[in-house]
């Protein structure tokens, strides 16, 4: 289908300004593309842009460009004093605008391919990937969209041009979903992040699925109050057909649709109950129990929620039980792995209760397996204090050595992080011998030295990411990180010995 410039004016007609400075155009002419990011204006694009701080700078890279025409929500007196060779069209509405542009150039993909969305405090990333990973061994092809990037039905992690990290902005996101609709893909799952749907970049999107895992604090700096963030969050039962929900998160029940949803603390349609290595589930009163190949409880959870989310999609659920223990969970989500004789285990929990869950489910593991466990708890700088404090003051008790570290610090003073996460650690920790690390790599690296491999297993909690540092990103990963300082630490034992 051609999309010409009569149709795009059609349809934003309702949200359009007046005066709008825009040169006479021939309604005619075909445009090839809209985009909403400056460096993929290219022939015969059309230019959304937001308004913001930065807006006429990133006009004026945009009129180098010469796009066909240009859309955008800032106020005209903005450009009054600039030059410009291209058309631009004011409008009131900026969501409105994108999400109906969306559906004038993806209308085919966006129809005709099954969407799923994951949305939660956490968990969103696990359950996503387990939800694909369920689905792809049912013999569905699926492409997963979220913090860790997006990946075909090959688990290969594809690289597209996007702008932000979890959910793509609005036309980012359409041309995600078209190229795989044109690979014929059967479902995308997405992670549903409440910034996102509080900014309207989903609303094109009519979802098969809702998926609501739990609610707690989080984003206050972005949505200011509670009340804000779970409104956001519940924009997405209005945009879905069915939903699924965790009946023991209390903000959750009043969008309840149906009798289909389950808990682990009264009767449900599903009912789940967790043990160090088993799952044991009801569906309708059918009893299963399931042996998944990993560890970790937070993770038991996210993968009961994914069977239920299939058998509610309408799938077989003898058929999802029988490849529900044959599939492991992302990396980085309470991953297990041997290093040198070492037991290290690598969870991406950032947030108080993530952390908790883990720490818990680590203690649980160590225990297990008859060792100590030695913790490290990171203070990330760009979350703000208040995230901080939350996060230590809740530290539960049997942590063996304690590192605390700040990471993704931005421009916040790294000794001031942990002064202030000292300070607020609970009573039984302020008493031991915690270690610091300024750094993410510095307390992995103390922490490894630290540990005596034989008795003690280590959990690395926090971003396993490219570290933020004064305006720079540093390139990181804790798993080859560790395996670096290990083989260091080896080489230096060696030599010891060596020495007359």
């Amino acid at each position: 289908m051609k999309i010409t410039v009569k149709d795009i004016l059609s349809v934003i007609k309702q949200n359009t300004v007046e005066p709008s400075k825009c040169i006479k155009l021939d309604s005619e002419i075909i445009c090839e593309k809209v985009t909403s990011m400056y460096q993929d204006i290219s022939l015969a694009t059309l230019f959304m842009l937001k308004d913001s701080e930065n807006v006429t700078h990133y006009a004026q890279c945009a009129n180098e460009m010469n796009p066909l025409l240009v859309i955008t929500d800032a106020p005209p007196s903005k450009f009054s004093h600039l030059e410009y060779n291209m058309p631009i069209i004011f409008i009131t509405d900026f969501p409105e605008v994108a999400n109906n542009l969306v559906k004038l150039f993806y209308k085919n993909a966006i129809e005709n391919i099954k969407c799923i969305a994951v949305t939660g405090t956490n968990g969103k990333t696990t359950t996503s990937h387990m939800i694909g990973n369920l689905l792809t061994q049912l013999d569905k092809k699926v492409a997963i969209i979220g913090t860790m990037g997006i990946y075909d039905c090959n688990y290969n992690k594809l690289n597209f041009n996007h702008s932000t990290q979890t959910t793509p902005m609005y036309f980012e996101m359409a041309e995600i979903i078209n190229y795989f609709y044109n690979e014929n893909y059967d479902y995308i799952v997405y992670e549903a992040t409440s910034i996102a749907l509080d900014q309207r970049r989903t609303d094109f999107i009519k979802n098969d699925l809702a998926v609501f895992t739990n609610f707690s604090p989080e984003h206050l700096e972005y949505h200011g109050t509670m009340t804000n963030y779970l409104k956001a969050k519940l924009r997405l039962d209005r945009l879905s057909s069915l939903n699924l929900i965790n009946l023991d998160t209390a903000e959750y029940r009043t969008i309840l649709k149906d009798e289909q949803h389950f808990s682990t603390t009264q009767n449900a349609y599903y009912q789940y109950h967790i043990t160090n290595d088993a799952i044991d589930i009801e569906i309708n009163d059918n009893p299963y129990t399931i042996l998944p190949k990993f560890k970790g409880g937070h993770n038991f959870i996210n993968l009961a929620t994914s069977i239920f989310a299939l058998d509610k999609l309408g799938f077989d659920s003898k058929k999802i039980v029988k490849v529900a223990s044959t599939i492991d969970p992302p990396l980085h989500r309470f991953q297990i792995v041997e290093i040198d004789d070492y037991t290290i285990i690598l969870d991406f929990a950032h947030t108080a209760l993530a952390i908790k869950e883990s720490i818990n489910n680590a203690l649980n593991y160590s225990k297990s397996v008859n060792k100590s466990l030695n913790t490290m708890v990171t203070g990330i700088g760009l979350r703000g204090l208040d995230k901080i404090k939350l996060t230590v003051d809740t530290l539960p008790q049997g942590i063996h050595k304690l590192m605390i570290a700040a990471e993704q610090v931005g421009y916040e003073d790294p000794e001031k992080i942990l002064r202030f996460m000292f300070n607020h650690l609970p009573d039984c920790y302020k008493t031991s011998n915690v270690l610091r690390g300024s750094s993410r790599k510095e307390g992995i690296k103390a922490l490894l030295h630290a540990t005596d491999k034989n008795n003690e297993i280590i959990l690395l909690t926090g971003i396993n990411e490219p570290q933020n540092y004064k305006g720079q990103k540093y390139d990181h990963d804790d798993q080859e990180y560790a395996k670096k300082i290990l083989q260091e630490l080896k080489h230096q034992t060696t030599t010891l010995k060596k020495a007359p």
